[in-house]
């Protein structure tokens, strides 16, 4: 059994196709109260809840731990490209020595000088109007030999002159500000918004397989309630093969059978049996794969109360439901996405085209000093902190291509992809409607054929009764008996089929309408793992 792009197939049981009562699986999970009696180990009955069941599967199937932990990382490329507008620390620092020989160029600069500086700041790129901004305090030491010679007598009348290293402290404030292509962050909040977007379909998506990966690690289940149905129908017919033998050989001890019909009551109930002896067989089969499933107790005794739902919880009303659909459905909404998505990328195309005006500027406060570099930030009279010297810088910078193809093609590619989109968009919508509708029509047909399965069965058994006390009274013989024994156990099955595929169509229902983590009260948050 699988469940495939939300198409439930089939699987072939004992040589007979039955519908996959894959679906029947949540129904036959939220319907009841409980489906199996929870006490526990050495050989009491355990009956799980449907919360516990799919509790258990969470925990512990693979595929399903797997996803959640994908789910976790949805918003991995949107958390990413947050990071260019957080706070940075920088910091960096730069030497430089120089030696030189004397000659008439460096008399009065020196043949050995040092310039050192370091700084250190903070920087962000503010996410509202792509403005870049920093600052930055720091100190720079320049140190010259200059006139320190007294031995040459160039110098030596000028020693008055020189100098001990010269410190020069600063608080510096940096702006850039792109005016046309990227106009105060115009492309970065699309593209933001397209990250967004972007995380919210692979989380609908994951959301879905999850969905699915659910119904896929319940069909154990479904398979167990399958099977164990079908052996309680081959108890009773070998039950009831068992007592027309018994009576057939009464008869025949009365004269009023013959011997040969002994002889084909013998072989029908031999048939029974051997049927019966299969189907405990892919009971059990069945039973120790969903206790590896859900990874429960060995030596776990399973209930056999498989109750499915008899009713329609609620009458499907197609406008209200349409409109669910269209609220829920991951197909329908990531539909959108990608449409708001290619709109987005078309904006920034068309800023592509546009020039790059870059403005930028900075300020700074200075103060130099022999003393000590601590003292042009200690001193307020002539300190940094005075303002009293300053340097402004400012520059603009324009960068045009001329005849860009590649920008052309990146404009016509993303209008080629809006209307990609648009048609995606209407074909999904109409494919959610006629869905939706086709689920509410199969639901309400095999609702009906469900109901006429139990007055068939009912009508039936009666018939059958009716035949087994004519035989009774030699007023019927053996084969009318047969038929009638093979007409009842065809309808059990039909009855037990038809109330299966209604619960089958009542779970494809919700899943046209994307209600399926709903009924476990369930959603995208509370399946992310927690991670330490």
């Amino acid at each position: 059994m699988k469940l495939e792009n939300g198409n439930f197939w089939t699987k072939t049981i004992s040589g007979k196709t039955i519908s996959v009562f894959l679906v029947s699986s949540l129904i036959l999970l939220s319907g009841f109260s409980g489906i199996f009696s929870q006490e526990n180990k050495s050989g009491k009955v355990l009956k799980l809840t449907t919360e516990e069941t799919v509790k258990r599967a969470l925990d512990s199937n693979f595929k399903l731990q797997n996803l959640r932990y994908e789910l976790a990382k949805t918003d991995s490329s949107y958390l990413k490209a947050e990071s260019q507008y957080s706070w940075r620390l920088v910091a960096d620092g730069s030497f430089r020595q120089t030696v030189l020989p004397l000659n008439q160029n460096n008399v009065f600069t020196g043949t050995k000088t040092s310039d050192d500086t370091i700084k250190g700041g903070i920087e962000k790129t503010i996410r509202t109007t792509g403005t870049y901004f920093k600052l930055e305090a720091g100190n720079r030491r320049f140190d010259s030999n200059a006139f320190e010679d007294k031995s040459n007598p160039l110098t030596a009348s000028f020693a008055g002159l020189a100098l001990p290293p010269l410190y020069t402290g600063f608080i510096t404030a940096t702006v850039s500000q792109d005016l046309l292509k990227n106009s105060f962050g115009y492309k970065g909040r699309n593209q933001e918004r397209i990250l967004d977007n972007q995380k919210e379909m692979a989380k609908s998506q994951v959301s879905l397989q999850i969905s699915e990966a659910i119904v896929g690690s319940l069909v154990d289940f479904w398979d167990y309630s399958v099977k164990l149905q079908s052996l309680k129908t081959f108890r009773r017919l070998k039950e009831n093969v068992s007592n027309i033998r018994n009576l057939t050989v009464r008869k025949q001890g009365l004269g009023l059978s013959e011997g040969f019909e002994v002889n084909q009551w013998n072989a029908l109930l031999a048939q029974a049996d051997s049927q019966l002896e299969t189907a405990v067989v892919q009971k059990d089969e069945a039973k120790r794969k969903l206790a590896r499933t859900l990874k429960l107790e060995n030596d776990s005794d399973l209930s056999e109360e498989t109750d499915l739902m008899e009713e329609i919880p609620e009458k499907p009303d197609y406008t209200k439901d349409l409109d669910i659909a269209y609220k829920k459905r991951a197909d329908y909404l990531n539909a959108v996405r990608e449409k708001e998505i290619a709109e987005l990328m078309l904006k920034n195309a068309k800023s592509d085209q546009l020039p790059s005006l870059t403005l930028s500027g900075s300020a700074s406060s200075q103060a130099q000093t022999i003393t000590s570099p601590d003292k042009n930030y200690t001193d307020a009279t002539d300190g940094v902190q005075s303002a009293r010297y300053k340097d402004f810088n400012g520059k603009v910078s324009f960068s045009y291509p001329l005849f860009d193809k590649g920008v052309a093609a990146g404009r016509r590619d993303s209008e080629i992809g809006v209307r990609q989109a648009t048609l995606k968009e209407n074909e999904v919508k109409n494919e959610v409607r006629d869905d939706l509708r086709g689920r509410i029509d199969s639901l309400e047909a095999s609702y009906k054929i469900y109901k006429n399965s139990i007055v068939t069965e009912k009508e039936t058994q009666n018939y059958y009764n009716g035949v087994v006390r004519s035989f009774q009274q030699g007023r019927a013989d053996a084969v009318a008996v047969k038929n009638a024994l093979d007409t009842l156990v065809r309808d059990q099955l039909s009855l037990t089929q038809a109330k299966v595929n209604f619960n089958i169509d009542l779970m494809r229902y919700y899943i046209a309408k994307n209600m399926l983590l709903e009924r476990f009260d369930l959603d995208a948050e509370k399946l992310i793992p927690h991670l330490e």
